[in-house]
């Protein structure tokens, strides 16, 4: 099954993580980068940003004790608010209302996921139909929301685990959604440390 971006929030070892993969059909000659406090996705052939405004962004940024992780350009605005104040909840949907879908040929749903050092969450979509927002209270399990098919919030049943950042991107690339492009993950042990998995 293609299900398109993924964002998944959740415990591993008791310990709270936010991740992100890349699924791609068109764009699949992408990689994440980490950088000092986030995570960008980046085109090995730079060109390719000539085709698509959509195909590199910050896909995780921290921020204190709390983390985004978005399929887009949506994860600095959210990132804002929370530093500002502004609760995980109304961070995601206000950001959500205000930039919508993305204008794309497939109308490509935004969607964002944050979580704190507690294991407290939030998962939120945005379509061309409407907008869901949704409040975790995390234990050792994970939710995931993604662009397409899997639209709304479900419980990963297949467990993604590891203990460190890296390990829990690599469970994340490893999930059994078709064209897997990349994946990444910060993880709080103290404070959130980031790690991704690229196919070179």
């Amino acid at each position: 099954m293609y299900v398109g971006r993924v964002v998944i929030i959740g415990r591993s070892e008791g310990m709270p993580f936010v991740g992100y993969r890349l699924s791609s059909r068109s764009f699949s000659n992408r990689m994440a980068l980490t950088e000092l406090d986030s995570v960008r996705i980046v085109p090995k052939d730079a060109k390719d940003l000539s085709k698509s405004p959509y195909i590199s962004y910050n896909c995780i940024k921290v921020i204190g004790d709390r983390a985004v992780a978005t399929n887009g350009s949506h994860t600095e605005p959210i990132a804002e608010k929370i530093e500002s104040g502004y609760p995980p909840r109304d961070a995601i949907a206000l950001t959500l209302l205000a930039m919508d879908y993305e204008r794309d040929q497939y109308k490509t749903p935004r969607i964002a996921g944050v979580i704190d050092k507690n294991g407290r969450g939030c998962l939120g979509i945005v379509q061309s139909d409407g907008i869901n927002v949704k409040e975790f209270k995390l234990e050792d399990e994970a939710f995931f929301i993604a662009t397409y098919e899997k639209t709304g919030f479900e419980q990963l049943h297949t467990k993604v685990k590891g203990s460190t950042a890296a390990e829990i991107a690599k469970a994340m690339y490893e999930l059994e959604f078709e064209n897997p492009v990349c994946a990444a993950a910060t993880l709080w042990d103290g404070e959130f440390k980031t790690g991704v998995y690229n196919i070179m």
